[in-house]
């Protein structure tokens, strides 16, 4: 049986290009596993906006990402442009107090 790989990779590189790309307040954290890239936002104020600007950002976030991906030198970056593009969303507040995590996730599937 075949172990199982679940490596995950982060380049930094990327994230900037992508924020650059969209325009982001915050460069976001790019994660780039073998089933998926995750691009995660924070502190961005995303879990707040309305369900259809989130919705519009993940989805031209997902697409910028696939974009930047297709274009990189490295062959094995190259390839992850057809993959699944999760895009995160992560804002934490102050409430009495309290740390409070709010998290919005879209799962953008490969075309």
């Amino acid at each position: 049986m075949t172990p199982l790989r679940a490596g995950i990779i982060r380049y930094a590189s990327l994230a900037t290009a992508i924020e650059r790309a969209l325009g982001a307040e915050r460069p976001p954290e790019c994660r780039i596993g073998h089933a998926r890239v995750t691009i995660t936002f924070k502190r961005i104020g995303a879990t707040r906006w309305p369900e259809n600007r989130q919705i519009d950002f993940a989805l031209r976030a997902a697409a910028v990402a696939r974009e930047i991906l297709a274009e990189d030198a490295r062959r094995v970056i190259r390839q992850r442009a057809t993959r699944a593009v999760e895009i995160v969303y992560e804002d934490t507040t102050l409430l009495h107090g309290c740390a409070v995590v709010a998290r919005w996730e879209c799962v953008v599937p490969a075309a």
